[in-house]
C-alpha cells in the first residue's frame, strides 16, 4: 500500500504516493516514497515477483496557510475541503481532482518525485495522473516486481465524463502499461449504466457505497 505517504496531519503539503523522495525531504521523510519502500522489502528478503505495488486513484488534499506559498512542503492549516461526491475531508477521488483542474486550478509537475500536484487559492492536492501511472509502471517492470494493485476502481473516472480521458483512465493506463488483457472480464452496457447511475441522478450527496480493488500483473494470466 504505497500511498497515504503524506497527509494533512503533517502540517505541510506533500505527495500522496511519490515515486522518489522530494528535494525538501530530510530524516524519516526520505523513506516515504515508493522506490524506497519496495527496495527495502526486496533487499530484506522479499521475492520481487511477490511484491505488488499500490497505485492510488485519489489524492491527498490540504488547506494552505498562505495561498502564495503553494509548492511542496508549504505550510498548511488543515485538511482540504470535502469532495463534492465522496464528501471526505483530506482526500479527493481522481474524477474530483479533474473537476478541480477543469475549474481553473493550476497543475504542476514535481520532477523529483515524478508525480503532479495542483492548487487554486488556499486549496492544494497531491495525486497521481495518467503520466505518473505510466512512469511508475515502467519503473515496476524495470525492477521485475510482481505487479500492481489499484485503490480504488470507484475513485477512477469510471464514467469518463470528468477527465476527458475515457472511462477508467488510470486503470486502463496501468493495464495497458503492464500488458494485461482479459476477454473474460468485460462490463456490459447495462452494468455500466448501473455503475454510472449515481452521478447522473442529480444527487450531489452521493457517496461511494463500497471500496473496490483491482489487481493487475505484468504477466498475463489464463
Amino acid at each position: 500500500m504505497t500511498y497515504n505517504l503524506h497527509g494533512s496531519q503533517d502540517g505541510y503539503t506533500g505527495e500522496n504516493s511519490p515515486l522518489y523522495k522530494s528535494l525538501n525531504d530530510t530524516g524519516i521523510n526520505t523513506l516515504l516514497n515508493v522506490d524506497y519502500i519496495m527496495t527495502y522489502w526486496n533487499e530484506n528478503g522479499a521475492a520481487p515477483e511477490k511484491l505488488i505495488v499500490g497505485f492510488p486513484a485519489y489524492g491527498q488534499t490540504f488547506t494552505l496557510s498562505d495561498p502564495s506559498n503553494n509548492g511542496i512542503s508549504a505550510p498548511t492549516a488543515s485538511a482540504g475541503t470535502l469532495g463534492p461526491y465522496t464528501e471526505e475531508s483530506g482526500t479527493w477521488a481522481y474524477y474530483e481532482i479533474c473537476s478541480f483542474l477543469n475549474d481553473g486550478a493550476t497543475e504542476a509537475w514535481d520532477s523529483a518525485q515524478e508525480v503532479p500536484y495542483a492548487y487554486q487559492g488556499n486549496k492544494w492536492v497531491g495525486y497521481d495522473n495518467v503520466k505518473s501511472f505510466r512512469i511508475k509502471a515502467e519503473w515496476l517492470k524495470q525492477n521485475n516486481l510482481g505487479g500492481a494493485m489499484l485503490w480504488t476502481l470507484d475513485m477512477d473516472d469510471f464514467t469518463g465524463s470528468f477527465c476527458n480521458q475515457g472511462q477508467f483512465p488510470l486503470t486502463s493506463t496501468l493495464k495497458n502499461a503492464l500488458l494485461v488483457y482479459s476477454t473474460s472480464c468485460m462490463a456490459s452496457v447495462s452494468d455500466l449504466q448501473q455503475v454510472n447511475a449515481p452521478l447522473y441522478s442529480g444527487n450531489r450527496n452521493w457517496k461511494r457505497g463500497s471500496k473496490a480493488m483491482d489487481s493487475v500483473s505484468p504477466v498475463p494470466r489464463e
